[in-house]
């Protein structure tokens, strides 16, 4: 099956987005600038709608635009994947508002990122994992490797927004150690993917880059800057590059184990994700 590229990076891009709002409300407890939290909102909210600009070109034409938007309602993976992603839009604005103020509400507001945060990287996952007529798709593997891979583009993008306003050295070695357990978290689901074997003659693509690439190098990424202040810099800009080369990688997989598909898959899928309701 052809590698769906608008849904690709429509996950990658509004993913990133997410992660790196739920970042920003990690960092209300790890003794983050509220610069960097400013910052890492205005970013993720680009992101998000980037991503979602993205995401109509798979639509394709304005009448799909408004049977899925007719159809939110259904409360369909792809339903909530588009309702989450509209709240995530919402929480990074109303945190925009309150991030510089004294007292609670940031605090509050972060705890909100991070539950959409994480919710929209699920379901962004969870929408392919529940079309049955693929084997390859059908596993909570590939759910928690979207969720995870983009709370790990979000992580670094948010360390590398630290480095750049020069934040507290402590603050940043808390930061690139929560980002290096979430990659590890995201090599293990990604291994366990591999493990079901379903993906065929996409093994070095597989193995190389979402695995090794994408996984462990951005593991070592996290870890690295953790462990060595000095290297928060390149550090935080190798783990975009590696996290974003792995998760387009392992998506890209995903689509092509769809090749032995029935010939109306898109339609199948479409309908499953919840674009359009059953007839």
């Amino acid at each position: 099956m052809d590698i769906q590229w608008p849904l690709t990076l429509f996950t990658v891009v509004a993913g990133a987005g997410a992660g790196l709002l739920a970042f920003a409300g990690i960092s209300e407890f790890l003794q983050s600038s509220k610069r960097s939290r400013f910052l890492a909102l205005i970013s993720s909210l680009v992101l998000l709608i980037v991503g979602g600009c993205i995401s109509l070109f798979h639509l394709q034409n304005p009448a799909n635009f408004m049977a899925a938007a007719g159809n939110l309602g259904s409360f369909s993976p792809i339903s909530l994947e588009l309702i989450f992603l509209g709240i995530c839009v919402i929480v990074a604005i109303v945190y925009l508002v309150v991030v510089n103020r004294e007292g609670s509400a940031s605090k509050v507001l972060g705890v909100i990122g991070i539950v959409f945060g994480l919710l929209f990287g699920y379901f962004s996952g969870h929408g392919y994992e529940v079309i049955a007529v693929r084997q390859s798709w059908a596993t909570p593997a590939v759910t928690f490797s979207y969720c995870l891979s983009a709370m790990t583009m979000g992580g670094f993008l948010f360390l590398a927004l630290q480095a750049t306003t020069k934040d507290e050295a402590t603050a940043m070695k808390k930061t690139a150690l929560v980002v290096g357990v979430v990659a590890v978290l995201e090599t293990i689901t990604y291994l366990i993917y591999g493990a079901t074997g379903q993906i065929g003659d996409n093994a070095p693509l597989f193995w190389i880059m979402a695995v090794v690439v994408g996984g462990v190098a951005a593991a070592v990424a996290g870890i690295v800057a953790w462990l060595k202040v000095k290297t928060t810099t390149g550090m935080a800009y190798l783990g975009i590059v590696v996290a974003v080369a792995g998760a387009i990688s392992f998506r890209a997989v995903m689509w092509l184990a769809g090749s032995t598909f029935v010939p109306n898959l898109f339609d199948i899928a479409a309908n499953s994700r919840g674009l359009f309701p059953f007839n």
